[in-house]
């Protein structure tokens, strides 16, 4: 995955596409920590997570952190 963010050659949209895509993978498989880092690095260069991905952040906070069910 690190070599295809870091391809040159990959168009800043779907780089920030692929990137959602990690957050909602990372955070799903309870890399929470890991999700927000690169949620920092969207962010920080101007881009939005695409809506998926925030959905599955604050669910799996949610289920991890505020222990409700997970009902999406």
């Amino acid at each position: 995955m690190l070599q295809v963010v870091l391809d040159p050659i990959i168009p800043n949209k779907s780089l920030n596409e692929i990137k959602s895509v990690l957050v909602s993978a990372l955070a799903s498989h309870g890399q929470l920590s890991e999700a927000l880092l690169v949620y920092e690095e969207i962010k920080k260069a101007g881009h939005n997570l695409e809506p998926k991905a925030v959905i599955t952040l604050i669910v799996r906070f949610c289920t991890s952190y505020l222990h409700l069910p997970s009902t999406l």
